[in-house]
């Protein structure tokens, strides 16, 4: 089966605060919306859809071209609501802050695609989890950061005061000093995590958002159900299989009733799901392990058990007969094979 296929999108609307950010270091906005191959002018339209991947390459070049390694958090803790029209003024008017974060999570298919969201809860805690999913789209660090920013400048401006969350988390490693961080979020995150999400003391769950228009709420929510019965979802069940499949593959926990759970469903409703889509779950968790042994194969150094522990096989051998089965050859000549052409092709240069 080939990979997901579906061009994620996301809302012109993100990329204003970026404009704005460039112009206050006395730089053209212009050439790194050019650069990135956006045109400046749609960051204004909050009905404009863009490819994320350009969004991602934006934030890459605009903090490159500005020199400040927290653009995204920078640009994301300044991003007005407002500004994303229905979807920003549904969070706004929600009844309380614990509604405010469902509705983010509920209806972010409108303003973005490709991407994971999922509203998490536990006995002290609430918040927002957050990854993109689609394996096309690069330089996500930024887009993390920008993207977590945004809920804490979300629950900041409904609780009309800083709040401070009780952890943050990023996938990737830090792209700037601790300090910065602190400053940005309010608490030092955790990096090389299975997810970037920010959480939130219980107690804000059901506080109440003093400036919501409750009359107008109601309104707004249709209005975005109807928008979002339009989005295609072709890749929106696939892609969240995929990633929790990559986030607990490493764990041995990969298992069809570990992320049924996970994604709140019955593990017979997400078989059907997936089977009305021409895909089972096994379908995918052998394109996720065929895709990520083949990568360290090509990329690491890596021993061919480590791999095979990493892919969650319960033995070397089975790794083997799998990835055989996938390309007709064994892990150790397939790495093989890669190093001679990789020697040959640097030969020719």
């Amino acid at each position: 089966m080939g990979a997901i296929s579906s061009i994620p999108v996301v809302s012109a609307a993100a990329t204003g605060d970026i404009a704005a950010f460039i112009r206050k270091c006395g730089l053209d906005a212009g050439p790194v919306f050019r650069g990135a191959g956006i045109d400046v002018r749609v960051s204004s339209d909050p009905y404009q859809m863009i490819e994320l991947a350009t969004f991602t390459r934006l934030l890459k070049l605009a903090g490159e071209a500005t020199q400040c390694a927290t653009i995204g958090l920078n640009v994301g803790g300044r991003q007005d609501p407002a500004r994303w029209g229905a979807f920003g003024y549904l969070v706004l008017n929600s009844p309380t802050i614990g509604d405010a974060l469902r509705n983010v999570v509920s209806h972010a298919t409108i303003w973005q695609t490709g991407t994971h969201f999922a509203f998490r809860q536990t006995k002290d805690d609430i918040g927002v989890e957050y990854a993109i999913t689609h394996p096309a789209v690069e330089h996500r660090a930024q887009d993390a950061e920008f993207s977590i920013a945004y809920v804490k400048n979300i629950v900041d401006r409904l609780n009309e005061r800083p709040v401070t969350p009780s952890d943050v988390f990023f996938e990737h490693d830090p792209i700037a000093g601790m300090d910065a961080y602190e400053h940005a979020l309010g608490v030092r995150p955790l990096f090389n995590q299975p997810t970037n999400a920010i959480f939130y003391p219980r107690i804000y769950e059901n506080k109440r958002i003093a400036f919501a228009d409750l009359q107008l709420f109601p309104v707004i929510k249709r209005h975005l159900r109807d928008m979002a019965a339009a989005v295609p979802k072709s890749e929106s069940l696939e892609g969240d299989v995929v990633y929790h499949i990559r986030q607990l593959l490493p764990r041995g926990a990969a298992t069809l009733e570990n992320i049924a759970g996970v994604m709140g469903l019955q593990p017979r409703t997400m078989q059907r799901r997936l089977k009305q889509k021409g895909v089972s779950f096994t379908d995918l968790l052998e394109q996720v392990r065929h895709e990520t042994g083949t990568h360290h194969l090509t990329e690491t150094s890596m021993s061919i058990s480590e791999i095979a522990y990493l892919l969650g096989y319960c033995d070397t051998s089975a790794f083997i007969k799998a990835f055989r089965k996938q390309t007709g050859t064994t892990p150790s000549r397939f790495r093989d094979a890669q190093g001679e052409d990789s020697a040959g092709d640097a030969g020719d240069q």
